[in-house]
């Protein structure tokens, strides 16, 4: 099982971020890596921890908070954390930070949904590594955990870039499902302003078809939304899925 990367200080209520650095985004250089301009004026590199495209996250121009790294094995000196959104608000652009959210409130009892005190992570099952197996001496829940940066109007959209792999995890869910276990699909998104959710189809329309078959199949979809602060992040509710 591979640890999320330790940038975050977890404690008993919530997730908290240490103390963040201010910048400006100049813009992204690749997937993995954005040039900002720190306050004091000097241009430093950061790293972006997540695959996505961010649109609609990351545009150029914007106010974004860096952690400072320490670690000679580093290219850069900085993760970059959170950025604030053009309709006000902050997002979290750490994708994998999604998976660990479903575990804090799991652990929390938050989730009424998942009713289950044993949690397993990054199980292999078939040809995949699912997220978390849930389980209690009644019944077994897979899950598969997504991150959500993409919001328009209220309505937050998965994925914002093709994504072969998470087709082949809706894959595995399905035939999880159909051998008598529970299976969920969970999208999460890392902003406040999501009120519903649905697949983006004009980003991967495969995946969209993919999810709505699986669902028919037996494979549950919920989704949550966060607050996000400079201080912490959380999960702090559900929100309704439309596919």
């Amino acid at each position: 099982m591979n640890p999320i990367r330790p940038y975050l200080r977890q404690k008993a209520d919530a997730m908290h971020f240490p103390t963040l650095v201010p910048a400006t985004l100049i813009e992204r250089n690749n997937r993995f890596s954005a040039a900002v301009r720190l306050e004091e004026g000097s241009v430093a590199s950061a790293y972006v921890p997540t695959t996505g495209r961010l649109t609609g996250v990351l545009q150029p121009g914007c106010r974004v908070w860096l952690e400072p790294v320490d670690d000679p094995q580093r290219k850069t000196n900085f993760t970059l954390v959170l950025s604030e959104l053009e309709s006000g608000g902050l997002c979290s652009v750490h994708a994998a930070l999604a998976n660990r959210l479903f575990a804090e409130a799991l652990q929390k009892g938050g989730l009424s949904a998942f009713p289950y005190a044993e949690i397993q992570r990054e199980v292999s099952q078939a040809h995949s590594r699912l997220d978390f197996r849930l389980s209690s001496p009644q019944a077994v829940c897979w899950v598969e955990v997504k991150s959500v940066t993409y919001v328009e109007k209220g309505l937050g959209m998965f994925p914002d870039a093709p994504t072969p792999r998470g087709q082949r995890h809706l894959e595995t869910l399905a035939q999880l499902a159909a051998g008598g276990a529970k299976a969920c699909a969970v999208f999460i998104a890392q902003r406040g302003d999501a009120i519903r959710f649905t697949p983006f189809d004009a980003v991967d329309p495969s995946f969209g078809e993919t999810l709505r078959r699986v669902h028919r199949q037996g494979v549950a979809v919920r989704a949550y939304r966060c607050d996000v602060r400079l201080e912490g992040i959380e999960i702090t509710g559900e929100i309704p899925v439309d596919i």
